[in-house]
């Protein structure tokens, strides 16, 4: 779990470094969609390597996680793909100018293969963390208390 967590991390560490180049780097074109997506990048990966460091994750907890990724990979897959249908090429134009990128460098595919990588890695990482309360123990623990 540690290591799927850091590795998602990284991911969108390096996400938020594009689109915050984007925004940056062309001084004449100033685009909120690279903001957007930098914070939204910036909180997952604080998210993911929160994650990473816990020390006692166990199965229940890492079955919890891929039951989330797979929720969120779907939801990724479905908001994708009702953008493309209902905006066509504004939304691949969004977000090739997002990572400054030509729009043709963005086709649908690869954006719907995007998308549901994307949405299992934030729905993985999105509540793993536990309450400090109940840091170290488990349901049963809990219950006896």
């Amino acid at each position: 779990m540690t290591v799927i967590s850091a590795s998602i991390g990284a991911c969108f560490t390096l996400i938020a470094w594009f689109s915050i180049k984007a925004a940056v780097a062309p001084a004449r074109r100033f685009h909120v969609a690279s903001i957007v997506i930098a914070a939204g990048a910036i909180g997952l990966a604080c998210l993911a390597f929160r994650a990473a460091a816990l020390r006692d994750a166990d199965e229940e907890t890492l079955f919890t996680s891929l039951r989330r990724g797979m929720v969120g990979a779907f939801l990724g897959l479905v908001l994708v793909s009702v953008f493309l249908f209902l905006y066509g090429d504004s939304t691949r134009a969004i977000l090739a100018h997002a990572f400054s990128r030509p729009t043709s460098s963005f086709t649908t595919s690869p954006v719907l293969i995007a998308s549901a990588l994307l949405g299992f890695a934030a729905g993985f990482v999105i509540r793993t963390v536990r309450p400090r309360g109940q840091a170290g123990l488990s349901r049963e623990a809990g219950r006896l208390r």
